[in-house]
């Protein structure tokens, strides 16, 4: 692929394609720094999540940041084809406003999590990362759509829901994977969709 046909495809979905290239990009560092994985201190020194974190040291950032680093090659591997092959469709479908939803799915990842450790102490042992919450605020967009838009795009979310049942499944069945982060991008992805379509009349 030439340079001219990157900037293309970049310009087409841009928010997808840079918030991939973040990815990659601490990916880089984290390799350089750790080798090809990382463990939950080093995950930890590099901006991942945990509630302690943000709460007594005041670390904010981490409810963002947490999204951008993965633990390992296959993590970063599995994320990249997800968000690729997810992201640029809903992408061309919301156009500017994507970067409403991808902003929204990222936050709510981490950011309903902490709330639930406000409340009752939840997940305050963990370290989390990746971007697998906006993989699934992506699949929440679609179901708002699926909604809304039922004459359109509910064939769409019907073929996905095997996947998506499948991704559900993975995440309760792994002990390393965050089903909080995952349930909560895609809450953050359907009411942010779900606004936009409602007030856009997309």
């Amino acid at each position: 692929m030439n340079f001219l046909m990157i900037k293309y495809e970049y310009k087409k979905s841009p928010v997808i394609y840079t918030l991939m290239s973040i990815c990659i990009f601490v990916y880089i560092i984290s390799f350089l720094l750790y080798g090809l994985e990382m463990n939950a201190y080093q995950g930890l020194e590099l901006g991942g999540y945990n509630p302690i974190y943000v709460h007594d040291y005041h670390q904010y950032y981490r409810l963002i940041t947490a999204n951008f680093i993965h633990f390992g090659i296959l993590h970063l591997a599995v994320n990249m084809s997800a968000i690729y092959n997810l992201g640029i469709f809903v992408e061309r479908i919301f156009q500017k406003k994507m970067i409403i939803v991808a902003f929204v799915s990222l936050l709510s990842t981490n950011f309903l999590p902490y709330l639930l450790y406000l409340y009752n102490g939840f997940g305050k042992l963990t370290v989390s990362g990746g971007i697998s919450g906006l993989i699934f605020g992506l699949i929440g967009a679609l179901a708002a759509l699926a909604l809304l838009k039922k004459n359109i795009f509910s064939d769409i979310f019907k073929s996905l829901l095997p996947n998506l049942i499948a991704m559900i499944l993975i995440s309760i069945i792994v002990p390393n994977i965050s089903l909080s982060g995952h349930i909560c991008g895609f809450i953050g992805g359907f009411f942010s969709s779900y606004l936009l379509i409602k007030i856009n009349n997309l």
